[in-house]
């Protein structure tokens, strides 16, 4: 039997091309597995609202369609970014009573949040979060005001960008280990070009507003 390069017969080189092939497949399964699993909402249909409640409390807001859930129809959810004495608040309120929110959290962890333009190939750079989970199902990104490395600032930094999408992976635990379960999600945006000016806006007051 003709041998190839380093010993090796078609037949090893044939079997070693199977496995290699075998172990692609998995991976893109996996890969596809994960996309096919991530939640999709939208959010901005209704346009982003600022509004300025005193002098040391700012919010932008917009609503979150929620997508069908098995026998559930779709609903209307909240994402709102608040700046408040002390604290800055990025809430996505998806539970099951939207207008109703939880105030106590449950548990904690962390998060990935990446901005993606459409037909993008690499995502904008990341936002690592720590996380507020709800019974209800809604999460929050908090950070107080004394903390320099601001992911309040890094939020509004993707959103500045007018991305397609917002991918968010959410952890629980306060580790983030590679392979680690995670809950994928992806909100689609819209109107973040008609509305930059309150998200400047926003950024500008919640910045200058002090603890």
């Amino acid at each position: 039997m003709k041998k190839f390069d380093h010993g090796l017969t078609f037949a090893d080189t044939l079997a070693t091309g199977q496995q290699n092939m075998k172990k692609v497949c998995v991976l893109l399964g996996l890969l596809a597995a994960g996309h096919a699993c991530a939640q999709d909402f939208e959010a901005g249909r209704n346009g982003w609202q600022l509004e300025r409640l005193s002098a040391n409390f700012v919010l932008l807001r917009t609503s979150i369609t929620i997508p069908v859930q098995g026998s559930r129809p779709s609903r209307q959810g909240l994402l709102i970014l608040t700046c408040e004495p002390g604290v800055r608040r990025i809430r996505f309120q998806i539970g099951d009573l939207p207008r109703s929110p939880s105030t106590h959290a449950s548990s904690h962890g962390r998060a990935i949040v990446r901005g993606w333009f459409q037909d993008q190939v690499v995502p904008l750079l990341p936002v690592y979060p720590n996380v507020l989970f709800f019974d209800d199902g809604s999460f929050e990104f908090r950070e107080t005001i004394a903390f320099s490395d601001s992911v309040m600032r890094g939020i509004l930094g993707l959103l500045r960008k007018n991305p397609a999408r917002l991918e968010i992976v959410l952890f629980k635990g306060p580790e983030t280990r590679a392979f680690q379960s995670g809950t994928a999600m992806q909100f689609r945006l819209h109107g973040l070009d008609r509305n930059l000016g309150d998200i400047y806006g926003f950024e500008g007051l919640c910045f200058h507003t002090g603890p």
